[in-house]
């Protein structure tokens, strides 16, 4: 008996064991309980949906579409763009400006309103500038107009100081209380300083004698001014400080030559009082050329004819007198370059002359080195009427 049970025990053992060593994916395979194993499973392909149908074009006889609306919505609004964002044409709250706003004024510059070059100068200053002038000069005068008195031409060294202001109100109007004026500097005129100075709104001799000066005012009115002619009419009034009164007309004409090259000429009627006899009537015809041989480097090469005294002339030629009146012509070389400092011009120049390089009367004639004359001086330029936006 015992042994039947030790057999059966030992059955149930090896099939227990046969059971167990099974390979696992029987197992896996089994879909459930009761199934038979199934083959693992390919995945299955993706299915692609059917395009949807496009509806049919519509008769070229039927009315266009309305157009999509593109006003923005009312009730939705975005907040305007700050200024770190980028512009847009088609943001509506942005506004494309075409100038820029203005943020304060300053002054034109004075080259561009009246001309960096000297020759291409107009006889009068832009309306609304100002110059101011400085000049002083020192030379030496050997002659002496006959019958004057001393007060109107000294003799020996002279050496004097003048300072100078002019203005223009009005377009192609002139005033001033200066003896620089644009195409008549230095004049000719002899009478009564030989050109030496001594006249300006402040003007002072320091030899031979230490004194006060006279003082012109003058007014100018440019009348043409075309690219290649211009002309103006002069009137100055000298205040007598030192001398007596004065006063002279001219029209002054300048004629330029391809933009670097003028020609300075004229005519200058002159009557100055003579306490010792009839007024002095004198006619000046100055001739000046200016070449720029860069626009701010300029030379000027002057010269012209002094008719001095036509009274005394027409008395000379009827009386047959020797002692007759003055006939100068004068010759001097200047130098001078004009500087820019933004708003402001200034133009500094040198001359050497002799006021009466060669004389002559009705009976004789002669060189005359002895008298000569040295000016340096600099006129400043500035828009001060001028103003305008900044760029």
């Amino acid at each position: 008996m015992a042994g039947v049970v030790f057999r059966r025990l030992c059955l149930f053992a090896v099939f227990c064991l046969a059971f167990l060593a099974q390979p696992t994916a029987t197992f896996a395979q089994s879909g459930g309980w009761g199934e038979p194993i199934k083959s693992p499973s390919k995945p299955a392909a993706a299915v692609e949906p059917e395009p949807e149908p496009q509806p049919a074009p519509e008769p070229e006889s039927a009315e266009p579409a309305e157009p999509a609306r593109t006003e923005p919505n009312p009730d939705w609004a975005d907040a305007p763009p700050t200024e770190s964002e980028q512009r847009s044409a088609t943001n509506p709250d942005w506004v494309e400006e075409t100038e820029a706003p203005p943020v304060g004024t300053m002054k034109d510059r004075a080259s561009e309103v009246y001309g960096i070059r000297y020759a291409n100068r107009n006889l009068t200053m832009p309306r609304g500038m100002m110059r101011g002038t400085f000049d002083t000069v020192v030379g030496r005068r050997t002659e002496e107009a006959q019958g004057m008195s001393q007060p109107f031409g000294p003799t020996g060294t002279i050496s004097t100081m003048n300072f100078g202001v002019a203005i223009s109100l009005a377009k192609d109007f002139e005033l001033g209380f200066s003896r620089y004026r644009m195409g008549s500097f230095p004049g000719v005129s002899i009478f009564p300083t030989f050109g030496f100075g001594g006249e300006g709104l402040i003007t002072f001799s320091m030899s031979p004698d230490a004194k006060f000066g006279d003082i012109p005012l003058y007014a100018r009115f440019e009348a043409l001014s075309s690219e290649h002619v211009k002309l103006a009419f002069d009137a100055v009034f000298r205040i007598p400080s030192r001398t007596e009164f004065g006063f002279l007309g001219g029209i002054p004409l300048r004629f330029i030559i391809q933009e670097r090259f003028s020609f300075d000429t004229g005519f200058e009627f002159t009557i100055d009082t003579n306490p010792a006899g009839p007024s002095v009537w004198s006619l000046n015809i100055p001739v000046t050329f200016i070449a720029n041989a860069t626009d701010q480097l300029f030379i000027k090469v002057n010269s012209g004819m002094n008719l001095f005294d036509l009274s005394q002339t027409i008395r000379s030629v009827t009386s047959g007198l020797v002692n007759g009146p003055f006939y100068f012509i004068p010759l001097g070389l200047a130098a001078g370059y004009t500087v820019e400092a933004r708003s402001t011009m200034m133009d500094v120049f040198a001359s050497f002359r002799f006021p009466a390089f060669y004389g002559f009367t009705t009976r004789g004639s002669q060189l005359s080195a002895e008298t000569w004359q040295v000016t340096i001086g600099l006129n400043i330029y500035s828009p001060i009427l001028f103003k305008r936006n900044a760029l």
